[in-house]
This record gives C-alpha cells, sequence and structure tokens, in this order.
C-alpha cells in the first residue's frame, strides 16, 4: 500500500460567489502528500468560517503517512477531535450556537484511493465516460429519497435541500463515512461543496471535468460556476492520476 506509482496533478479554486459577502468554504490541495479535502461552513450559523478553516488547517499539520490506512486513521482520529473541539467552542464562546461545516476529504496511495466524508460536500469520479459519485449526501433530502418518500427528481426542489443530518461540529458525536476505491491511470476526481453542484447541471460537470487540457478544468469549472446566479459559496478541488 505503500505504491506510489501513480503521478497526480491537481488544481483548486473557492469564491464567495454572487451573493455572500463572506466565503464559508475552504479547502486543502496537498498533491504531495495524497491528501484533498474540501469543508463548507454551515451558512446561516455563527463563525461557519471559523469552522471549516479549522478542519482544512488541522489537515494541512497532519504528517503524511506512507500507508493508507495509517493516513486514514490519522485524518478520522483529527475529524472527530475537530468536531468536540467546535462544539466547546459553541457551548462556551457562543452561549451555545452551532459551529459547524461539512467536509470531504480524498486520500491516494497507489492503486488505492479512500474518501472520508460527513455533510454535503461531494467526490465524483470520472473514468472514460463514466461519471459516478463516491459519497452520499448526509442531508434530509437523501434521507426522504432513500426512504422512498420523495424522487430524485423531486429532491432537486425540495425545501428540505439544504437540511444537514450530519455535520463536523454540530452534535457531541459524529458518524464519519469512510469508503475505498480503486484508482487508475487517467481517472479524474472531483471534490466540491453543494455551491457547485447546485448551480451546475450534472451533464455540465461531466463536460467541464472531461477537458481534454487538464490545466484548464479549474479555470472552466471556476467561469462556469460564475456564469449561475452563483447564491452560494462555491469550491472545488479536481485530481488527475497519470
Amino acid at each position: 500500500m505503500g505504491d506510489r506509482s501513480l503521478q497526480w496533478q491537481s488544481a483548486s479554486y473557492s469564491h464567495a460567489g454572487k451573493v455572500r459577502q463572506c466565503n464559508e468554504d475552504s479547502l486543502l490541495n496537498k498533491t504531495e502528500s495524497g491528501l484533498w479535502a474540501v469543508a463548507d461552513g454551515m451558512g446561516g450559523h455563527e463563525a461557519g468560517d471559523v469552522a471549516s478553516q479549522t478542519i482544512v488547517k488541522r489537515l494541512n499539520e497532519l504528517t503524511p503517512r506512507a500507508y493508507i490506512s495509517d493516513y486514514v486513521d490519522l485524518v478520522e482520529d483529527c475529524l472527530l477531535e475537530i468536531n468536540r473541539e467546535l462544539v466547546d467552542y459553541g457551548r462556551t464562546e457562543l452561549n451555545g450556537l452551532t459551529v459547524g461545516s461539512t467536509v470531504v476529504c480524498m486520500i491516494a496511495r497507489g492503486n488505492l484511493g479512500v474518501v472520508l466524508w460527513v455533510g454535503d460536500s461531494r467526490l465524483y469520479r470520472l473514468r472514460a465516460d463514466d461519471f459516478v459519485q463516491l459519497t452520499k449526501d448526509h442531508s434530509e433530502v437523501q434521507r426522504l429519497v432513500d426512504e422512498g418518500v420523495i424522487s430524485a427528481e423531486q429532491a432537486e426542489k425540495s425545501a428540505f435541500r439544504n437540511v444537514l443530518t450530519r455535520a463536523v461540529g454540530a452534535h457531541e458525536e459524529v458518524d464519519i463515512d469512510i469508503n475505498a476505491f480503486d484508482v487508475k491511470e487517467g481517472d479524474r476526481y472531483l471534490l466540491c461543496s453543494d455551491g457547485v453542484y447546485n448551480e451546475l447541471e450534472e451533464s455540465q460537470l461531466i463536460a467541464l471535468t472531461k477537458c481534454n487540457d487538464f490545466n484548464r478544468v479549474a479555470e472552466k469549472l471556476a467561469s462556469a460556476c460564475l456564469n449561475t446566479p452563483a447564491r452560494d459559496n462555491f469550491s472545488f478541488v479536481v485530481v488527475q492520476s497519470s
């Protein structure tokens, strides 16, 4: 698992959007360590930017591990510790207000990748013409879809669309979902906040992520987001194996 035969390229972008004054998103683009992350501070709550920035800062400070299982354990423990600290901070400094954030992290070693996530920030993979979402949102609307109450099409217009069921800092305990996946040469991965996929259709995400010139993918994605109403902050990291 310590194999590093694949080479990695990445690019990232974060913007407040056209409506909000503060950018509560944060991102980590640490290609040399095989670690990438996007965190989306919970809008409408006190210090959402503090929550997302804390997550990214602490992940950035971790010493990389050669073996992916060790690195995953380290990242998971870090997120659990941050959760406790944010809950305590909200209770003691902000009169019990929630200081929370989503997070999606991708770790890669050799031909193996792992995604850890809490909330509705997502990881997608583009392999040839196959574009798949490797995460499942921790949201009220996703729960309703899973239970068969509403369809995926209805979910896109649901009033519960932005109601999270999990976030780092929201509760005393947090469940972090972790999935492993295979990595192949030529794969492209997109980590993003909801400000990206809520404004762009999946067909647009596919076309933009497939851009032949990888060096222009981030530029094209950012431009496409800015050509929408951009009602929310939006952030993404694009990663390619070769």
